[in-house]
């Protein structure tokens, strides 16, 4: 059986990775402000420049009440490098592999690796934003805390984009208020679709060799690019 790879499930994955390093807060102790825990959050990963951090993901299509699950390890690079490795389930391993001006999609089991302009998989202007480290969040979204903030707890903000777009309705982030690490973010689209991703064990800083952002296919590999050039 081929092992759908849907635009939505890609643009989720580019998504997620633009967001973490674009974040906009500080922190007050009295009564912190959705847009100062923000800015901590990015001058967390900014200064990082980069990180490592295991993933499980879900995605629910609308009105559905189970979605598809995956997990597996990500690693992320300034400026736009990235490199996600699915592990689970075992029968749907994939990569997704950017060196920041393509992106591949390898699916092992169908011996296939589909290969995306970044601009045309981020579709959005927004995230393209995001992913290229332009605009501020508080000039992009309206932001607000979706639950209260508590001692003990950890914060919970919803961003909502200040112009429409069919492929962000809302995105809620969910961030340790000791580290100041994104914990959980979930966001959803036009259509009602739902992903969220948990990330734990996240390290800060360390770079990976050049070419690990690279895609070299196997022999035997059906290569289907996308795009202007592929027409």
């Amino acid at each position: 059986m081929r092992c759908k790879v849907q635009p939505y499930a890609l643009r989720a994955v580019a998504f997620c990775l633009a967001l973490v390093m674009w974040t906009v807060s500080g922190f007050s102790q009295m009564a912190p402000d959705p847009a100062e825990i923000m800015a901590k959050v990015q001058e967390k990963y900014e200064q990082a420049g980069s990180f490592k951090t295991w993933f499980r993901q879900e995605t629910r299509q609308h009105g559905a009440k189970v979605g598809d699950h995956a997990s597996g390890v990500m690693y992320f690079q300034k400026p736009s490098r990235m490199r996600w490795q699915y592990e689970s389930p075992p029968d749907q391993k994939k990569e997704v592999v950017s060196d920041g001006s393509q992106v591949w999609i390898y699916i092992p089991d169908d011996a296939i690796a589909m290969v995306y302009p970044l601009r045309q998989m981020l579709r959005s202007d927004l995230v393209l934003r995001f992913f290229s480290g332009i605009g501020e969040v508080k000039q992009d979204f309206r932001l607000a805390w979706q639950t209260p903030p508590a001692p003990g707890r950890n914060y919970v903000i919803r961003l909502e984009p200040r112009q429409s777009q069919p492929e962000l309705k809302t995105l809620i982030l969910t961030i340790n208020p000791q580290t100041y690490l994104v914990e959980n973010l979930e966001f959803s689209n036009a259509l009602g679709e739902v992903t969220s991703f948990a990330f734990t064990r996240t390290t800060l800083g360390g770079k990976q060799p050049f070419n690990f952002f690279t895609f070299s296919p196997p022999p035997g590999v059906q290569i289907v690019r996308e795009g202007p050039k592929a027409r």
